[in-house]
This record gives C-alpha cells, sequence and structure tokens, in this order.
C-alpha cells in the first residue's frame, strides 16, 4: 500500500517528467466492472478454455466464441471508464505532459476518458470485419444479438470478427510500432493493470532508454517487477487521483493527504508479431 512519503515520491516523478508512456492492460479496466484475464476472478477462469480466443477455433467454430463472449461483449461497449482512466487524461489536459498509451485493453475506455494518443496494440471490440467480403460494421449496431449470444454474420452471409487481436493473429503493425517509439521517447514509463505475460506487448516497457524510470501498479507480481524502480499492488483508480491531487497540492506545508480529489469525479461531472502466452515463447 503507498504511503503519503511514496505519493510525494510519485508526484515528483511525475512533474518532473514531460513524455509520459503508459502500458495497460486488463487490470486497469477492473474497477469499471470488466473482469481481467488473469487473476483468480479474471475472465479465463469463466471460459471453458483460454483456447475461445485462439483464431484458428474462431474460424471452425464462431458459435463457441459468441455464445460465451457475447453477453460479456455487451457489458464492455457499455462500461463507463474508472478514476484511473480520468487521472490519466488529466495528465496530458491539465498538467500539459505528452501522454502516451499503448494499451492490450480492447474496450476503448481510455479515449472515452479523454486521452488522446492512444494504441491499441491488440484491436479494438468496437468495429467489426466480415471474415468472406470484408466489410466492416460497429459493433454497437448488434446490440441485440450480442446479449442474446449470436453468431454476428454481414449480410452476405459471412461471419463478422471483431478487430480484435486473437491468439495466433498479428498485432496491428502501426500501433505497436508507435508504442516501441514512445517507449524509446520517454522520460517515465507506466505499466498499470498488466501481469506481462502476453507477448509481444509485455515486451514494450524494455524499449524504454537507459535511465528511465519504470513504475508499475497491478494488483498481483509482474514478470518485470526486479526492473522497476516503484511497484505497487494498490487500485489504480486510487492511487493515481492521489498522485495527481498531490502534484496540484505541491509540498507545500498543511497540504493534507486522504481528501477525496476532483480526479475521482472529473469525467462524470462534466519483434514478435503474433499474439503469444508467455508460456508459447
Amino acid at each position: 500500500m503507498a504511503t503519503e512519503h511514496d505519493i510525494n515520491k510519485l508526484a515528483a516523478l511525475f512533474a518532473g517528467a514531460r513524455r509520459i508512456t503508459c502500458l495497460s492492460g486488463a487490470g486497469m479496466s477492473t474497477e469499471s466492472g470488466i473482469p481481467d484475464y488473469r487473476s483468480s476472478k479474471g475472465l479465463y477462469n469463466t471460459l471453458t478454455s483460454e483456447q475461445v480466443f485462439d483464431i484458428a477455433r474462431f474460424r471452425r467454430k464462431p458459435e463457441l466464441f459468441y455464445s460465451v463472449i457475447g453477453p460479456l461483449y455487451l457489458s464492455i461497449l457499455k462500461a463507463q471508464p474508472n478514476a484511473g482512466h480520468v487521472a490519466l487524461a488529466q495528465l496530458a489536459d491539465r498538467f500539459g505532459k505528452e501522454l502516451v498509451i499503448a494499451t492490450q485493453n480492447i474496450d476503448g475506455l481510455h479515449q472515452k476518458a479523454g486521452s488522446r494518443v492512444v494504441h491499441e496494440v491488440h484491436g479494438t471490440m468496437d468495429t467489426l470485419s466480415c471474415q468472406d467480403c470484408g466489410s466492416q460494421a460497429l459493433a454497437k449496431s448488434f446490440l441485440n444479438e450480442l446479449g442474446k449470444g449470436e453468431v454476428l454474420r454481414h449480410r452476405c452471409g459471412g461471419v463478422f470478427k471483431p478487430d480484435i487481436t486473437f491468439f495466433g493473429e498479428q498485432l496491428p503493425a502501426a500501433a505497436f510500432s508507435a508504442s516501441l517509439d514512445a517507449m524509446a521517447d520517454a522520460d517515465l514509463v507506466l505499466v498499470l493493470g498488466t501481469s506481462l505475460q502476453v507477448y509481444p506487448a509485455a515486451s514494450l516497457p524494455d524499449a524504454r532508454r537507459d535511465g528511465c524510470p519504470l513504475l508499475i501498479v497491478n494488483r498481483t507480481p509482474t514478470a518485470m517487477d526486479d526492473k522497476a524502480d516503484m511497484v505497487f499492488h494498490d487500485s489504480i483508480g486510487e492511487l493515481l487521483p492521489q498522485v495527481l491531487a498531490q502534484m496540484d497540492h505541491g509540498a507545500q506545508p498543511g497540504s493534507q493527504r486522504g481528501q477525496r480529489s476532483d480526479y475521482h469525479s472529473a469525467l462524470f461531472n462534466n519483434n514478435p508479431t503474433h499474439l503469444q502466452r508467455k508460456n508459447d515463447l
């Protein structure tokens, strides 16, 4: 649990950085009601098998994917950003940081919170592509079908596949390349809500330059904890707003921690290229 000293140190670290690059994962969105993929209560533990996200199986049996994921897909489309998403966006909007987010998430919540530069290295669930004719559509056009777990089809009869990266598929090349560049240019790298188990995205923080500080905030240990300058197993949605509040208050005598920050409610008041599991490497 972060102490007052930790918060002050983090605030100074953030304040001193001009270019901040963040790698976010499923744990970033759990406070928005979206299950993560690796914890004991994560998504993979509610499925028959992780293979439901295997591209070969999807092509053979799309009904398996949609029957299991369809209702969850619907809830994700309706999800709203949490305080962690909002705090990240405020680093750019309020504090003028050059913020770049490389996200493994497919939920679009960073963009909903107001972050402008977001590279979705595992794609997006907002759009669909027909596997036969290549036509695209918006997932929100199929809310009724998703709620029923039905296979989504184009009028040509072809199956729609979400524009997310399944295991065995290539990552979006432009998004991954831009993420590498942002890591290399950063003054501070944040790893938020990812256990760093899925490659090649998990290798992105290794692209940071020598001497660039690395901060990890994740509920469980990660494969890169021993390389990090600071590691916290706190709630992202609680920690980041406290840091930004301290940046606002500075080191002025009498400034108080523990007060609920405006960042909690700001939103609501206004070079492998294929996706792989770590044990597949």
